[in-house]
């Protein structure tokens, strides 16, 4: 089951992978991305949508969201 804390934890840690991976450049970039209120409120939006969402989807909607960060 997917609520709003699994999905924010899900998101901080593929936001601190992308930064751990990414060019030294584009670091400033990825950190302006992902604060803290931006996780929040994209943790927030894909739990909502997650409620009117049929079970056998779920997991790939979750998936998807996170992949693109």
């Amino acid at each position: 089951m997917y609520d709003y804390s699994v999905v924010l934890g899900l998101l901080r840690a593929s936001a601190a992978d992308l930064l751990r991976h990414a060019l030294s450049n584009e670091q400033a970039r990825i950190a302006r991305m992902t604060t803290v209120r931006t996780l929040r409120n994209r943790a927030l939006l894909i739990a909502q949508r997650l409620q009117g969402m049929a079970k056998a989807r779920r997991r790939a909607f979750v998936e998807a969201a996170i992949r693109h960060l």
